[in-house]
């Protein structure tokens, strides 16, 4: 089974995750082979060649069109990596082993059916700079990490766990039996995320685009908050509202990333 992975920063982070000759990294796998467009040229793409051939992994030079049908898009950035095996994705107990070795508290976000590729790989982009210990998915009515995902998250999906869980309420339930204090974040709630206190174990919940977090995900949440707006758009998307999230909890636990 062999994955892609395409755009400058995901190739880029693809080689330094993973390596070549069976050498395994971040999120484990192999790059087989880079694939770059006829006439491409500039830093990053020599960089991109250099590493590749350092690691002894094969380069493609080909025509953009061939390019376009490899990656099925144009927004490749003429350049592309083949991964064997499948996005390696944790369970819940994987990532529950990553906080309680990095001796810092708990922090993860939990992404309630977010349907929009742009959207998974934006928050995972956000949450690795966040310094989250994993992020947990339900497997069903949610993007899954493609080849989309990986370039809207920069590469980031390379180096952060990613967990997709049957059942997003007992995967609560069993962060909840752990200590960890689960935040959902809805427009409708009364509390304010900047007066919440979030300098705790912590699982922040972002709902999916349109209907926002499940009745059954909700109740599992300890409490929620909401992000003060202004102006006449009264809601962000889910992205941006992980990213204010994700960042304010950040700030109030005053440290840098959990790794």
């Amino acid at each position: 089974m062999k994955r892609l992975v395409y755009g400058i920063n995901p190739v880029r982070e693809a080689l330094r995750g993973r390596g070549g000759r069976g050498a395994k990294g971040g999120s484990g796998g192999e790059v087989e082979k880079v694939v770059v467009s006829e006439g491409r040229c500039g830093r990053a793409a020599e960089e991109i060649l250099k590493d590749a051939a350092s690691k002894g992994i094969k380069v493609e030079r080909v025509a953009r069109k061939a390019l376009d049908t490899l990656a099925g898009t144009q927004k490749h950035q003429g350049v592309l990596a083949t991964l064997r095996g499948e996005y390696p994705y944790r369970d819940i107990e994987d990532l529950l082993s990553a906080w309680k070795e990095s001796g810092t508290r708990a922090f993860f976000l939990v992404l309630d059916s977010i349907q929009d590729p742009q959207n998974l790989g934006s928050l995972v982009r956000t949450a690795h700079a966040a310094g989250v210990h994993g992020v947990i998915t339900p497997k069903d009515r949610s993007a899954e990490v493609t080849a989309a995902v990986v370039k809207a998250s920069a590469g980031a999906t390379e180096h952060t766990r990613v967990a997709r869980v049957t059942n997003l309420a007992d995967a609560l339930k069993r962060l909840k039996e752990e200590g960890v204090w689960v935040v959902g974040v809805e427009a409708d709630s009364e509390e304010d995320i900047f007066t919440a206190d979030l300098d705790r174990d912590l699982a922040l919940v972002i709902g999916s685009e349109g209907k926002g977090i499940r009745r059954l995900v909700r109740e599992r949440c300890d409490f929620c908050v909401s992000i003060p707006m202004a102006g006449r758009i009264n809601s962000l998307n889910a992205a941006q509202a992980g990213a204010v999230a994700l960042f304010e909890a950040k700030r109030q636990r005053g440290r840098g990333g959990n790794g």
